[in-house]
């Protein structure tokens, strides 16, 4: 019966499971998707950037109170002096007794009913910049899954690796025993027996070092997911086994169109600079308003001499303002503006071409990881094929022990390439999805 290099690999996965759970490690098997849902919970960097949400959805509703009229008061409890009066001459002098206990409550309403629009464009543009700050929430969600993809594969390939570094040794380790028996029957010489020693050492120093490299790995992914930094990731199996959409790429580029979050970004960037040019000719118009003042104050100054009374007054009219500085301020201002949003569409323009590379690149590698799995296979075929020959061969000392090494290698680098190609194929497809912002 012919076994599949999936097969393969996920037999691979259980054994380095077993062999994890045998050494007490805290582990257990983490789907991507658990792994998703971890760091999007955990995530500190998701956290800090959903604050930035929050506080752009705040500026929305500060914005807003401009609409609302504005009250305050004031109390002054106080010492008045007594007033001196000089003649235009300064010749003659005296003192008015003014009544020194000052009090005073003044009470003031206002409601702007005209400023150009500038309440409303105000609002306009707090209402997009928090658009824009959602936007950047779900890019971060995206960096942030395809932060954990990235990882989640690179410790599914190393232990792949490691797996096919273990069997690789193990068949060495046969081979070694056969070839002492070889040696004492005068078969073969010491330098046999050495060339071998040589390449189980080399293949055990592989191992360890994949080993200290999933270690690494899993600790840069446990920060991520929010998990204890001991944790130990085990991949699950039925990833390599799940059957990936196939689409073509102008149906790819029309999503990412519509999805892309820095496509987005730019688009709503290009309406903030043309709410802020609105904004900018604000200042061309006057401000009216209304207004109604209450004044209760002791003593009464305007007589003379003052009275140690308490009087009241109140205001209550239109009033209109005008920034005469605006004839010449505001076409500076609105140049300024109208440079802002020429450079925001062409950002637009820029991160749409940049866009359109980056799905184009991910789906050429995407099909270009599906041709090296398909080759690779059709190598490691071969290989396994010729390995069992020549291993025919030596032991029948129609081979030396260097096509045998040549052989243990070629296959082993059979097994490293298919076991990456098949991992790379699933990389690549979320390289897609990354680029088109569905990740």
């Amino acid at each position: 019966m012919k076994i599949s290099i999936t097969q393969l690999l996920i037999a691979a996965v259980f054994l380095y499971n077993g062999s994890c759970m045998a050494q007490g490690d805290t582990s257990k098997v983490i789907t991507l998707k658990q792994a998703f849902d971890l760091a999007l919970k955990n995530s500190i960097q998701l956290k800090i950037t959903k604050r930035s949400s929050e506080l752009a959805k705040q500026r929305i509703e500060i914005v807003k109170l401009g609409e609302l009229p504005n009250l305050s008061s004031s109390l002054n409890y106080g010492y008045v002096s007594n007033s001196e009066i000089w003649t235009p001459s300064f010749s003659e002098h005296q003192t008015a007794h003014i009544p020194h206990n000052l009090t005073q409550l003044s009470v003031v309403a206002s409601e702007s009913i005209f400023k150009g629009g500038e309440v409303k464009t105000n609002l306009q543009k707090a209402t997009l910049e928090n658009q824009i700050a959602n936007l950047s929430e779900d890019k971060d969600f995206v960096d942030i899954k395809f932060l954990v993809a990235a990882r989640y594969l690179d410790i599914y390939r190393l232990i792949n690796q490691r797996q096919v570094f273990i069997n690789n040794t193990n068949l060495s380790k046969e081979r070694y025993k056969n070839i002492l028996i070889m040696k004492k029957q005068g078969m073969v010489t010491n330098n046999d027996v050495l060339r071998t020693k040589i390449t189980i050492s080399d293949l055990e120093l592989a191992t360890r070092k994949a080993d200290n490299s999933i270690a690494i790995l899993n600790q840069q992914l446990n920060i991520v997911l929010g998990l204890d930094s001991s944790y130990r990731l085990r991949p699950d199996t039925a990833l390599l086994k799940a059957k990936l959409e196939s689409r073509d790429i102008h149906t790819i580029l029309a999503e990412a169109y519509h999805e892309n979050q820095d496509l987005k970004i730019a688009s709503t960037g290009v309406k903030v600079a043309e709410t802020n040019l609105k904004l900018l000719g604000t200042d061309r118009y006057p401000e009216i308003s209304l207004f109604a003042v209450n004044n209760f104050q002791r003593p009464y100054t305007n007589t003379i001499p003052a009275l140690d009374i308490y009087y009241n007054v109140y205001q209550a009219g239109i009033s209109i303002k005008y920034n005469i500085s605006s004839v010449y301020q505001s076409p500076r201002k609105r140049a300024s503006g109208k440079i802002q949003l020429q450079q925001s569409i062409e950002k637009e323009i820029l991160q749409k071409q940049n866009m359109e590379v980056a799905v184009n690149t991910a789906y050429i590698k995407y099909k270009e990881a599906q041709d090296e799995l398909a080759t690779f296979q059709r190598d490691l075929t071969s290989a396994e094929e010729n390995y069992r020959i020549v291993e025919k061969k030596y032991f029948n000392q129609l081979a030396l022990l260097t096509d045998m090494i040549d052989a243990t290698n070629t296959k082993l680098e059979a097994e490293l390439n298919v076991s990456n190609a098949a991992i790379n194929v699933i990389f690549t497809n979320y390289q897609i999805l990354k680029s088109t912002g569905t990740l």
